[in-house]
């Protein structure tokens, strides 16, 4: 009763997210989703990196890397998608990475906007835990059998997702999907399936709001993007007062750092090329924080763990936590954290440029550059 109940439930939502998969296909190039911002993100990215082409080179992070658009990586059509997600952790990453290695679409080369309080156990992460199971499994997976080739580790992850048409926890998200069904309500990403019906406008027809390209890459509103330097550094001095760059209170999060590990080793199993870097702060936030020991000491600590891992795993690391190292000045942000176009292209460049540095064949093991 329970593997029937379960199946039941799995085909209805299978359902459900092929007609997701049809929507999120309407967004063509030159196309814009207008409302983006008030979506499921994370059921818009899932379902749009099982339709899209793919792509040689794909973005991972938070929203500090969604401007990052398919002209700034200089990529041709189709070669590029942005799979940032506003609050994005390296849990979000993980499921984003198994649907696109389990439909095909293994990228080239993976770039990693890693944010500081990533590891910080004191800093909120919760929008990832919708993907709770899926992230389980696939840690499961790489734990249970880590010297794997890549192909046995799939059939190890559908394994454990065979095990669970026997769940009672599966049973009860099966049972209340049906009992929604039954009773006449909508499915949850039905506004999603509104907005797409209604929303994607031609680009050239934005006309100063926010939305979202069919590479993954956003478009900031006018509103927000001509703000003055002077507001935008208030602003940022309060934020720093509030939450210290989201390094407060540093405890390490030593089960996040552990799931970023199989996260890479997983990527480069799979033969993609890694390149990481930690975004640059506004000016006044980095002065701020550069004069906190504590904060400081969790910096350091990052550093060395991302030093460690990149090396281990040859995954290219960069730390652009100084905007000065990029460099970009205070008028090159939108705010405290986000950086504008002519700051995050910079980022890239250098990303990209140091990347290929590392990859000569007479250059050393990968660093985490100062």
């Amino acid at each position: 009763m329970v593997v029937g109940l379960n199946a039941l439930g799995t085909a209805h939502r299978t359902r459900h997210e092929r007609r997701l998969e049809r929507a999120v296909a309407a967004l063509v190039p030159d196309h814009v989703l207008l409302g983006y911002r008030d979506t499921d993100e994370r059921r818009f990215q899932k379902a749009r990196l099982a339709v899209i082409p793919r792509p040689r080179i794909v973005t991972f992070g938070s929203s500090r890397v969604m401007l990052v658009s398919t002209g700034m990586v200089d990529a041709g059509p189709g070669q590029f998608y942005n799979a940032g997600l506003s609050g994005g952790s390296i849990e979000d990453h993980i499921v984003l990475w198994t649907v696109m290695r389990d439909s095909g679409k293994v990228p080239e080369l993976a770039l990693f906007a890693i944010d500081s309080w990533a590891f910080n156990t004191s800093y909120p992460e919760i929008r990832w835990l919708a993907w709770a199971d899926d992230v389980n499994r696939f840690v499961d997976a790489r734990e249970s059998v880590p010297w794997a080739s890549g192909l046995t580790q799939r059939f190890v992850y559908r394994w454990y997702q065979t095990k669970e048409m026997l769940s009672y926890a599966v049973l009860r998200s099966s049972l209340r999907d049906l009992q929604r069904t039954l009773a006449g309500h909508e499915r949850r990403g039905r506004e999603l399936l509104q907005l797409l019906d209604h929303q994607i406008v031609a680009e050239s027809n934005v006309n100063g709001r926010r939305g979202l390209r069919a590479d993954g890459s956003l478009v900031y509103e006018a509103a927000f993007q001509s703000r003055s330097a002077a507001e935008i550094r208030a602003e940022a001095v309060e934020s720093l007062t509030k939450n210290r760059g989201g390094l407060g209170r540093f405890q390490w999060n030593s089960e996040r750092a552990h799931r970023l590990r199989l996260l890479w080793a997983d990527m480069r199993a799979q033969g993609v090329k890694i390149a990481a870097y930690l975004p640059p702060y506004h000016p006044a936030v980095w002065d701020g924080l550069s004069h906190d020991t504590a904060v400081q000491h969790a910096v350091q600590q990052t550093r060395h763990f991302l030093t460690e891992t990149g090396q281990r795993l040859g995954v290219h690391v960069i730390d652009l936590s100084d905007p000065a190292s990029v460099p970009c000045t205070e008028t090159e942000f939108l705010d405290d954290l986000h950086g504008r176009e002519s700051c995050v292209q910079r980022v890239v460049d250098r990303l990209l440029g140091e990347r290929r540095m590392s990859s000569r064949p007479d250059a050393g093991r990968a660093t985490l550059s100062p």
